[in-house]
């Protein structure tokens, strides 16, 4: 596995930073930009539709009024109700010539300065919304083949007689004699039977071709394509024929799954993309849905986004180039004293508490190295005051003081208690100087500590020559009772072996007594003692004092707990210091060691 250092991982950090910001950065930006632009779009696309309708109204508004006042004529009402139709178109072309006449498409001048085109043709359906063949050829469009396909067309219209509305604007799409098909605009208008009105007695359809209304907004208004959809077919001069066919079928699917009256797309054009938006003209019309058709070129908004994203990522390289020099310049005056704390961490690991770190500023990584630095001095001095304790008083009595388990106050244990000094020390010693009395006690009691601690015995205290172990207390083992034999033993064994090899001949007298006492930390609360207290204590050290050179007496609590392989004889009855009756004790014959409890 990999490990990555401090420095390192600040520097790929930082990197990562300013990339994550550069990459947010464009990203917004870019979202931004595409829907500034999809607004600014919309926008002039609805500037579009709204002046379609009020070129629409405008052409068709004078035309709209001369319809209706025609069907509202009693001449006509009657051809109708006769079903004159010499009357009924005669009579229409006379009144409408000023819009018929002239070449289809031609504009003309109308009153109040407002151009408008020359209708293509005008029929009239019967009630049922048949076509009355026209018998005036200022009807326009007599060519059979397209009398039948316009007589196709209108018959869709029929559903606009069945509207409450008088009049009703559409559009149809009429094939010509030249083969092409020509969008026409239609004005309905009902003709009813006087007086109530209730009655239709037909309708008159006026048309005009519509072919070039949308391109005339394109024109004023931007730069965007314009086209109109009618019927899975375009009918467009500004968009390219070759993709007339592509595009109609891709804004019928788009119809098609959104089903909503105004949506937008987009559409590959020329290898640019192209957004496209369309709207339906006539949402509440009974005659087909009409909708308007605009695509505008991505181009520029590509062109926008390739710049803003340059620079970015200019701006973000040169951001990661200054973030890298920062990084490389904070990390050293980061890696420096933090490579020091883990020397000096490493130090501590080892157990040298001497071990200093370098203090180089006053911000939170100086105050780190100061702190640092009065740990490793608390540790020294822990550790000495831990060394001195190891050696006033036992391991394991250090070791529960120093884990808070042991406070001023005591317990009832069952524990073994042995006693050991040496026989004649007075004699022994009396000849000699201090420093060689202290020598002596020291090598004696550095071999028999050893002895008690193998045992896992518990070292009380040293008074003069004598030594105190206790073994139950302030942890027991289980077999405390066999430990405390097997401990007094070996300590023979032990003080046998040094006598041949020390200029010292020393013979020692142990006693052993079991039972319940008191265990705890005896003193006050500024200076603490852990031993133990009770009449069995005082038992084991009248035993001492009866047993001789070499010898172990033990009393009978613990001459009981022990096993067969033990030889213990009994002692004549006791009469000790102390004591108001006489007491039974043994005395340990030449037993080998039994199993120490481990």
């Amino acid at each position: 596995m990999i490990v990555l250092g401090f420095r390192l991982k600040l520097l790929l950090a930082m990197m990562l930073v300013v990339a994550g910001v550069t990459i947010a950065t464009l990203y917004v930006t870019q979202k931004n930009v595409q829907q500034t632009y999809r607004k600014l779009l919309d926008e002039q696309f609805q500037v579009q539709t709204d002046f379609f309708f009020e070129i629409r109204e405008k052409r068709l508004g004078t035309v709209k009024e001369r319809c209706q006042l025609q069907a509202d004529s009693i001449r006509l009402r009657a051809a109708m109700e006769d079903g004159d139709k010499a009357v009924i178109y005669s009579s229409t072309a006379d009144y409408l010539q000023d819009i018929l006449g002239g070449s289809v498409g031609e504009e003309v001048e109308a009153p109040g300065n407002s151009s408008r085109l020359r209708a293509t043709f005008f029929r009239f359906l019967d009630a049922e919304g048949h076509i009355l063949p026209p018998s005036d050829p200022r009807a326009g469009l007599l060519s059979p083949s397209v009398e039948q396909r316009l007589a196709e067309q209108i018959s869709t219209a029929r559903r606009a007689m069945q509207a409450k509305e008088l009049q009703q604007v559409g559009c149809l799409a009429v094939k010509m004699g030249d083969g092409k098909t020509q969008l026409q605009e239609v004005i309905l208008t009902k003709i009813m039977a006087p007086p109530d009105g209730d009655n239709v007695l037909g309708s008159l359809v006026l048309g005009f071709p519509v072919s070039d209304l949308s391109e005339k907004s394109s024109r004023q208004t931007s730069r965007i394509l314009s086209g109109l959809w009618f019927d899975g077919k375009l009918y467009s001069k500004m968009i390219p024929p070759s993709i007339h066919a592509t595009l109609a079928n891709r804004v019928t699917e788009e119809i098609g799954m959104s089903r909503q009256s105004r949506g937008d797309f987009t559409f590959p054009m020329d290898g640019i993309q192209q957004l496209g938006f369309y709207n339906l003209l006539n949402p509440n019309s009974p005659f087909p849905h009409l909708y308007h058709l605009c695509l505008y070129s991505l181009e520029d908004v590509f062109r926008q986004q390739l710049y803003l994203r340059e620079k970015i990522i200019g701006l973000g390289g040169l951001a990661m180039i200054g973030g890298l020099a920062l990084g490389l310049l904070i990390s050293h005056g980061l890696s420096i004293p933090i490579r020091a704390l883990v020397a000096g961490t490493t130090e501590i690991q080892k157990g040298n508490f001497q071990v200093k770190v370098p203090v180089r500023s006053r911000d939170e990584i100086g105050q780190l190295s100061a702190s640092f630095n009065d740990m490793a001095d608390g540790l020294a001095l822990k550790e000495r005051y831990r060394y001195v304790l190891d050696r006033v008083t036992d391991k394991k009595v250090a070791e529960e003081l120093i884990h808070g388990n042991v406070t001023l106050g005591g317990e009832l244990r069952d524990v073994s208690m042995l006693f050991c000094d040496i026989r004649g020390f007075t004699a022994l010693t009396q000849n000699m100087e201090p420093p060689e009395v202290i020598h002596l006690l020291n090598e004696h009691m550095t071999a028999l500590t050893r002895v008690v601690y193998e045992h896992h015995g518990v070292v009380d205290k040293f008074v003069g020559d004598l030594l105190m172990a206790i073994f139950g207390a302030p942890q027991s083992y289980g077999a405390d009772t066999l430990n405390t034999v097997n401990c007094a033993i070996h300590m023979i064994r032990e003080r046998n072996q040094l006598n041949s090899t020390s200029r010292y001949n020393i013979h020692i007298g142990i006693g052993i007594a079991t039972g319940k006492v008191v265990a705890g930390c005896m003193g006050s609360s500024d200076r603490l003692n852990y031993t133990v207290l009770g009449e069995r204590v005082n038992l084991a050290s009248r035993l001492c004092g009866q047993a001789g050179a070499m010898e172990i007496v033990i009393d009978q609590t613990t001459q009981q707990k022990l096993t067969g392989e033990f030889q213990a004889e009994p002692l004549p009855m006791l009469k000790l210091k102390g004591f108001n009756s006489e007491v039974q004790a043994y005395k340990l014959a030449g037993a080998p060691l039994a199993r120490i409890h481990p």
